[in-house]
């Protein structure tokens, strides 16, 4: 028979193991890096000037490709945080 007290202890871990800093800290990049990544052509199109605002943002604009590379090392300095204690 399954017994609940030790669903509860592993509930009581993972609440100790998510107060952890390294680990807010880990999750919180990764979230600002993933909404980086996903959010780089909407915000290569404001910094464009006026009239080419319009336009489509293409693949090879610089402001795209450094947000796209940002989001993606702040992606990845949250790996090593989450999985280097």
């Amino acid at each position: 028979m399954f017994k609940f007290m030790f669903m509860a202890v592993d509930f009581t871990n993972f609440i100790v193991r998510i107060q952890k800093t390294h680990v807010i800290v880990g999750l919180v990049l990764a979230v600002l890096g993933f909404a980086t990544i996903l959010l780089a052509r909407r915000i290569a199109s404001v910094a464009r000037k006026e009239e080419l605002r319009s336009l489509p943002v293409e693949n090879n604009n610089k402001v795209y490709l450094i947000l796209k590379a940002f989001g993606l090392v702040m992606l990845l300095i949250a790996l090593i945080i989450l999985v280097f204690e």
